[in-house]
């Protein structure tokens, strides 16, 4: 078995997350096997594919492939949210929601036009921060509402770029653009920074 990308101890199981951008390619010569795959076949390459396996006492219960055709992503703190019931991750533009522990897919939404960068918790919600667009999804996943800027939404630097405050979200774009989104998508303020 190739080394997972990160692995998190929730209760009684242990998930690891594997890169398995290239699955395809080496079908010959995976080391992983999974059980179900979440993603359309397609005749083009996925720039992400994420392999999950969940254990308990070092015994694969169970294990999927999920994926993505829009921007490259990788598996981070701030790409998940997980709770003993549920996975809700970000691969590429799209958020999957798996239940656990056997990793059924509930939902999958895609929730940026390119690449979600991360997911976070709100009032039951989940907010979305992607390339191209904010977007605030229920707890089904369905779309609330999206905002977009005059940029991608990140810096160069990449600090500080995006954050949910006590009663507003704080993005900032590629040219350095702050903007105060309020918890219902509207724009509250715009400044240059």
């Amino acid at each position: 078995m190739n080394e997972p990308v990160k692995t998190v101890v929730i209760g009684q199981y242990r998930i690891e997350f594997y890169d398995e951008t290239d699955y395809y390619a080496k079908i010959d010569d995976n080391v992983n096997v999974y059980q179900r795959t979440y993603f359309q076949e397609s005749e083009y390459v996925l720039p992400s594919i994420v392999g999950i396996m969940l254990f308990q006492e070092d015994i694969c219960k169970a294990s999927c492939l999920i994926g993505g055709a829009g921007g490259a992503t990788i598996v981070h703190s701030t790409s998940m949210i997980l709770n003993n019931k549920q996975l809700t991750i970000c691969c590429s533009d799209s958020v999957f929601s798996l239940a656990l522990p056997k990793l059924d897919l509930e939902w999958k939404t895609q929730a940026d036009s390119v690449t979600c960068f991360g997911i976070y918790p709100l009032d039951g919600d989940y907010v979305v921060h992607g390339e191209l667009e904010i977007t605030r999804l229920s707890k089904n996943g369905e779309t609330i509402w999206q905002v977009g800027g005059r940029d991608i939404w990140t810096t160069h630097e990449g600090i500080d770029d995006f954050g949910i405050h006590d009663d507003y979200i704080l993005a900032t774009d590629w040219n350095h653009n702050r903007y105060k989104i309020d918890f219902k998508g509207k724009i509250i303020e715009e400044y240059k920074i």
